[in-house]
């Protein structure tokens, strides 16, 4: 009988479910393993059935007999399905069902229903084509470096507490962004295996699932929506589901369970996420600003990602193209020859220094090297991030697979930590003390007309007017138009409508009865039109006042609602 039953399989987190892991050659001549639902056991109909839908030779009626007998027999052996690949233990289960480490008496095998959108982790070439071919650019390039040791981080949080998260590439197209991305997916598999961010809420965390304790590879920011309001919310979302680890749960009817993953991001798009936000009139939280860091794609020599070119080449461009054409005949060997040492590392229980050990006190020297406030616990994760990546870089070398020293990848990942530090965008208070300043200025060095000053105004002149003194509620204010207002570009118009808001609670923007952050002025019954009210001068007598009206339209405007 050509039938071989490997193990008793049970489905993960206890779900519903009892099977039979069993081995046998097809019509086809094709071996495989199949998981067989017990239930089937029951029924002869339904188990003739299953195997008729799965090509078995049909046996002579008699021998059907024997198949269930066989099928019922007692096996000590069990087996476990899941749904995404990863670390299960101290070994590693890959897309195929291959398990790195050993199993005697616990296997795996993937669910075929659960795990989705799985990656093609097959190889091409041999490990030291990958490193002399494809490996080697990241000397000439620190952001290829910074992907190349992200790439190899995300097998590391096994091992470490450092959050889900990673990097994104940005800059002007042609500057070599997607070059590293491709390098960086050449690790474990094909160019294929490289995703967008056109993706669904729901879609992100199937995603982040089948890169479990692996490095997700995201192209083309810009293609998450035309709509920049809508674009950078969508990306906000993303990145949170990404980054979160865990599905967000939607009601005890969608599922039973939540999938859960561990993983880092590598990311590139012509925008930063922080300039994506701006345009969304989005600010980025600091949590979301360390999860995925905008690392500027210029490495600062006029070579778009390179510092320097091999001698056999004249320009970027060229050995971007060159590198492009490398990644798609040399893949996925660098992953298996790193995770079968990581693995053995993980599972010696006589190493001098255990690898955990090791790894984190790379960790900690990157940091301490970077001279980073420990009692900040933002700068903390922001400088983790690329220690993580410096620590998997250094495991590389000490394995044999990355042709570096340990100085190349500390200076390499370093610089990416300084020149991502340097691009760092201004928070909000200092953004809103940089566009009050320049108000300030405005109305201090300028003069404008006093509405009182004139005892007749003719209805040409007040059609003329865009900004003037007067006096409302006794409080003195300077309006201007909102047109003449932005033409003055002190504020983005990203950020006017939260600008307003902030002068209105510190008292320097007189509100209207319905909160808008412009009123309408009129003169002797005549509408001028809708101003920005500025308090001005701003001393507390004006100040005050302005808080207690705009008080008293947010609780007027309060009751209406009620």
């Amino acid at each position: 009988m050509s039938i071989k039953v490997l193990c008793n399989v049970k489905r993960q987190n206890n779900l519903p479910g009892s099977f039979l892991a069993i081995k046998f050659t097809n019509k086809f001549n094709e071996e495989h393993i199949y998981l067989f639902p017990t239930k089937y056991l029951l029924n002869q109909r339904l188990l003739k059935e299953w195997f008729v839908e799965h090509h078995f030779d049909l046996p002579p009626d008699d021998e059907w007999e024997k198949i269930s007998v066989l099928l019922k027999q007692k096996i000590d052996i069990t087996g476990e399905i899941v749904d995404r690949i990863g670390f299960f233990g101290n070994s590693y289960l890959l897309p195929d069902g291959t398990i790195i480490g050993e199993q005697k008496n616990h296997l795996l095998f993937l669910d075929p229903v659960r795990a989705k959108q799985l990656p093609d982790f097959s190889a091409s070439g041999s490990l030291e084509d990958w490193k002399n071919n494809i490996a080697s650019a990241g000397e000439c390039s620190s952001r290829i470096m910074l992907g190349i040791c992200n790439g190899f981080s995300g097998y590391l949080l096994k091992i470490t507490d450092i959050e889900n998260g990673g990097f994104h590439i940005h800059g002007i197209s042609s500057s070599g962004k997607t070059t590293s991305e491709k390098i960086v997916v050449s690790i474990s598999g094909p160019i294929s295996n490289l995703r967008t961010w056109n993706i669904t809420e729901t879609g992100a965390e199937e995603l982040a699932c089948s890169f479990n304790y692996n490095c997700l590879t995201l192209d083309e920011l810009k293609a998450s929506d035309q709509d920049p309001k809508v674009a950078a919310k969508k990306r906000e979302t993303i990145s949170y589901r990404l980054c979160s680890g865990i599905e967000k749960k939607r009601g005890s009817n969608f599922k039973s369970d939540q999938l859960q993953w561990r993983n880092v991001i590598f990311s590139t798009g012509e925008e930063s996420l922080e300039k994506q936000a701006q345009k969304g009139g989005i600010d980025r939280l600091d949590g979301d600003k360390v999860r995925i860091i905008d690392v500027p794609a210029d490495a600062g020599q006029g070579m778009g990602i390179f510092e320097t070119l091999p001698p056999n080449f004249s320009n970027a461009s060229d050995y971007a193209i060159h590198l492009t054409d490398q990644v798609q005949k040399y893949y996925g060997t660098a992953q298996i020859a790193f995770l079968e040492k990581f693995v053995a590392d993980l599972n010696d229980e006589s190493a001098e220094i255990p690898i955990k050990v090791q790894v984190n006190k790379w960790i900690k020297k990157f940091i301490r090297k970077q001279e980073v406030d420990l009692d900040n616990g933002i700068e903390v994760r922001f400088a983790s991030r690329f220690a993580l990546a410096c620590a998997a870089g250094l495991l590389g070398v000490k394995f044999g697979i990355l042709p570096f020293t340990s100085d190349q990848i500390y200076r390499g990942i370093s610089k990416c930590y300084r020149d991502a530090l340097a691009f760092r965008p201004e928070t909000w208070i200092q953004r809103f003390v940089r566009y009050d300043d320049g108000l300030v200025s405005y109305l201090d060095s300028n003069e404008f007309p006093v509405l009182e000053s004139k005892k007749t105004w003719s209805p040409a002149a007040l059609d003329m007017i865009d900004r003037l003194a007067l006096t409302i509620n006794d409080i003195n204010v300077i309006a201007i138009k909102p047109e003449t207002f932005e033409n003055q570009e002190l504020v983005p118009p990203s950020d006017l409508t939260k600008f307003c808001k902030q002068l209105a609670l510190k008292g320097f923007l007189l509100l209207d009865g319905s909160t808008n952050n412009t009123r309408q002025i009129s003169y002797k019954g005549i509408k001028i039109g809708r101003f920005h009210c500025f308090v001005w001068q701003r001393n507390d007598e004006n100040i005050e006042a302005a808080k207690m009206l705009n008080k008293s339209y947010a609780e007027k405007k309060g009751a209406k609602r009620g």
